[in-house]
């Protein structure tokens, strides 16, 4: 597999959401001396956001300048007292384009990455949210998720994408990774994003081209998989090629109609023999990808139009062999002990023909809301670039 842009000599280890996932990042922002990042996209003013809270206001204590970027819409509950109290703590407080939205075109531009970076050196990148159905509780499981502990290089990168998101100093250039040599070293780690409308589109593009360039196996493990016709025929290509891909979806959905509109997919891919698990002991919410137990991809980033063209996303690719296969190996487990497999014969008689109708419904439904934010976000996105302003979204 190529290995551009990779940077190597990392540690990393993968993160599981519930309480190993809050304690690593507390036991992060504890590590922090002179400045810490955390973007999220939602930050919920409930237990888990105020444990959070009391250790990024115990780092300003110890002199650590930290920045708390949260998404306007993701985070729109969080109310004028508690944003004050946070400024009043000396944390550095901003919304992503925040409510009331400066044009309909900001409406679908989300700031939907989760990472936390300290004094660029260390971080945590993935798609888990500062909210008590991400911890879990002895009565709740926690919404299933991963992320990764990362220390290298990378983290470096990390901090000063941060910093541009924080100071809003955008532009549609390439990042400076293209500038680094072939990289032979393990563990080798890159910084991928998606922010469309600034010229970005970096994980998109190396998920259709590992996806693409697989030889034998693929494993995916996807909350939100409405995904683009051009990555929906290269899943089905590869599958008629002979790879062996499994996919895991949510058997229960906490948004509306995307069950639904998911399942309409589900007669194409048991055709072209696409296993398909629904896991089943809480909430799906986890983006993941291993392929051919040599390359992982883990972050924010969902299959569906709205990460590809609209929101701020943030991935980690790792190439390491060792790595990969483990995460494989227990993803396998979990398919094993906590998904259901759909057949297709039990699928096709399940389905009345209410049910087809309103699955094919929802997926049209949401396709065309999808497409209706794109191109308004394309809009945007030409207005910008021929102006060339060197613009973000006001907060």
């Amino acid at each position: 597999m190529p290995q551009r842009n990779y940077l190597p000599g990392h540690k990393i280890k993968l993160i599981h959401s519930g309480n190993e996932y809050f304690d690593d990042l507390i036991t992060l922002i504890e590590s922090a001396r002179n400045i810490l990042h955390l973007q999220v996209y939602i930050f919920d003013d409930d237990a888990t956001g105020k444990q959070i809270v009391s250790s990024l206001i115990e780092a300003t204590q110890r002199g650590v300048k930290v920045y708390l970027m949260v998404d306007g819409f993701g985070s729109h509950s969080l109310k004028h007292d508690f944003q004050e109290m946070l400024k009043s703590a000396n944390i550095f407080f901003r919304f992503f384009s925040p409510l009331p939205f400066p044009g309909i075109t900001q409406a679908a531009r989300r700031l939907h990455q989760k990472v936390c970076v300290a004094d660029g050196k260390r971080a945590i990148v993935g798609g888990i949210n500062i909210a008590d159905k991400y911890h879990g509780d002895a009565q709740h499981l926690p919404w299933l998720d991963y992320a990764l502990y990362v220390e290298g290089e990378v983290c470096e990168q990390l901090n000063s994408f941060c910093n541009k998101v924080w100071e809003r100093k955008f532009t549609a250039s390439k990042n400076n990774l293209h500038k680094h040599k072939m990289a032979s070293e393990p563990v080798l780690v890159r910084m991928s994003q998606n922010d469309w409308i600034r010229g970005k589109n970096e994980i998109s593009a190396g998920y259709k081209y590992m996806l693409s360039n697989a030889k034998k196996e693929i494993i995916i493990v996807a909350s939100y998989f409405i995904p683009t016709q051009r990555l929906l025929k290269i899943l089905t290509y590869a599958a008629r090629q002979g790879r062996i891909i499994h996919i895991v979806l949510a058997q229960n959905s906490d948004v509306p109609f995307i069950k639904s509109a998911i399942t309409y997919l589900y007669d194409l891919l048991l055709r072209n023999k696409i296993r398909i698990y629904e896991y089943n002991d809480a909430v799906l919410h986890a983006k993941v990808c291993v392929i051919d137990n040599s390359w992982v991809s883990i972050g924010s980033h969902n299959l569906n139009h709205l990460s590809e063209f609209m929101s701020v996303e943030m991935n980690l690719d790792v190439l390491d062999e060792n790595f990969a296969h483990s995460f494989a190996d227990e993803l396998k487990t979990l398919i094993r002990d906590h998904c259901t497999e759909i057949n297709i014969v039990e699928h096709k008689n399940s389905k009345s023909v209410f049910k087809q109708v309103f699955n094919w419904a929802s997926y049209r439904f949401i396709s065309f809301t999808q497409r209706i934010l794109y191109m308004l976000n394309r809009r945007e996105g030409k207005a910008i670039n021929k102006s060339k302003k060197k613009i973000y979204p006001s907060s």
